[in-house]
């Protein structure tokens, strides 16, 4: 009879899951109440947008020393830090009175991201070492479901002043309950975990100039294709389709239903199925829709690409190589963690960053911009195809 998992793991999974649900809220505070922040903080768009962006600064900033902070310390003091530095981000918006505040508040929300990364992915994979693939893409539904109720919370109350303390309170709530969980049968588990992989005594290991590299690489060609689509779908819709713009906004209404459909169904496949074939297949699907979408320049042909790239590629497909590259260094759960989660932060720099020097308004520039996205993406293909190859050959998983 299959032994069933004590109270205390799903007690622990449960706080990483609601910690998710709140900074998932918290990411886009800020642009929700946009109108708010201006004249509290005296400024237009552009400092808005100025103050968003520090987010993915902070982020870049402390996510490799925050994978060496959960390796060298515990996953419950980096977790505790996550959470702490969004309940200051919160505080902060409310209190601070002009734009550098402000700023300095999002690269602490950045921190809070890196740290929240670093401590529960591999948090999870020590908890549920036979489904952490699974387990890890649920991460991706709490963060969605968090911007779903975000909205519904400020369409009821209209007023920062009573949202934000309530996203805070709950924090402060999740922050008391793990200081009080003994998180001592973690270490027990992941320790007897790595034991039972040294002593399985493989023909050969994942490398980390290849396997781990290669991985790496993946995070960022993964996070590449959804997050330049999600940033420019719209505009594509627009001058290259010819869509009007209440039409076009609905394609990422389509993409984002279909992600988080996705994230359950993954879930489950995952379960039954390797991951590199979830990983090979999502991706050549995702791709081909890509494709279809530059060539068929109709509303059909976007709608179909919204939802084949909110099912295939924003759906948990990067959670799914994390599993796998924590599974392949399992005495460096954190510090991997950190690796993957700074090359897809990087995603969001890199990829607006070319994008300034492709676009000029035409509906070609913008087909360009998607054309760009397909290349990366299938250059992170062909490097899939290789790292899955090596994967079957040795019998890493």
């Amino acid at each position: 009879m299959k032994k069933t998992k004590p109270p205390a793991t799903w007690l622990l999974a449960s706080y990483v899951y609601i910690n998710y649900l709140i900074w998932g809220a918290s990411i886009i505070i800020v642009s929700q109440f946009h109108e708010f922040f201006m004249e509290l903080w005296q400024t237009d768009l552009k400092g808005i947008s100025l103050v968003i962006s520090m987010l993915g600064l902070g982020h870049l900033l402390t996510v490799l020393p925050a994978g060496w902070f959960s390796d060298h310390f515990s996953r419950k003091a980096t977790l505790i830090i996550g959470i702490c530095s969004n309940i200051i981000f919160l505080g902060g918006l409310l209190l601070s009175r002009n734009l550098a505040l402000a700023a300095i508040c999002s690269l602490l929300l950045g921190n809070a991201n890196s740290f929240n990364d670093s401590s529960s992915y591999p948090l999870l994979t020590e908890l549920f070492s036979d489904k952490a693939t699974s387990m890890n893409s649920l991460v991706k539904a709490s963060i969605s479901l968090g911007q779903m109720i975000l909205p519904l919370l400020i369409a009821g109350l209209h007023n920062a002043y009573l949202i934000l303390p309530i996203l805070g309170i709950g924090l402060i709530v999740l922050l008391i309950e793990v200081k009080l969980t003994s998180f001592t049968f973690v270490k027990k588990k992941a320790k007897k975990t790595q034991q039972s992989l040294v002593a399985k005594k493989q023909i050969k290991q994942p490398q980390v100039l290849i396997d781990g590299l290669g991985l790496v690489l993946l995070g960022f060609s993964l996070s590449f294709i959804f997050y330049m689509f999600s940033q420019y779908a719209p505009l594509f819709a627009e001058k290259v389709v010819g869509l009007t713009a209440v039409e076009a906004k609905t394609l990422i209404s389509w993409y984002a239903f279909a992600s988080l459909v996705s994230v359950f169904i993954t879930a489950l496949v995952v379960r039954k199925v390797h991951p590199f074939i979830v990983l090979v297949t999502y991706t050549f699907l995702a791709i081909t829709a890509l494709g279809v979408m530059l060539v068929k320049h109709n509303l059909l042909a976007a709608q179909i690409a919204s939802v084949a790239l909110g099912f295939f590629a924003a759906g948990g497909l990067w959670q799914i190589g994390l599993t796998v590259l924590t599974a392949y260094f399992p005495q460096k759960k954190g510090q991997v963690t950190g690796y993957y989660s700074f090359a897809a932060a990087l995603t969001y720099f890199v990829g607006p960053l070319m994008s300034v020097f492709i676009l000029d308004g035409s509906a070609q520039s913008l087909t360009n911009v998607f054309l760009l996205d397909l290349i990366v993406s299938t250059l992170g293909f062909a490097l899939m195809l290789y790292l899955a190859w090596r994967c079957f050959k040795y019998r890493f998983l």
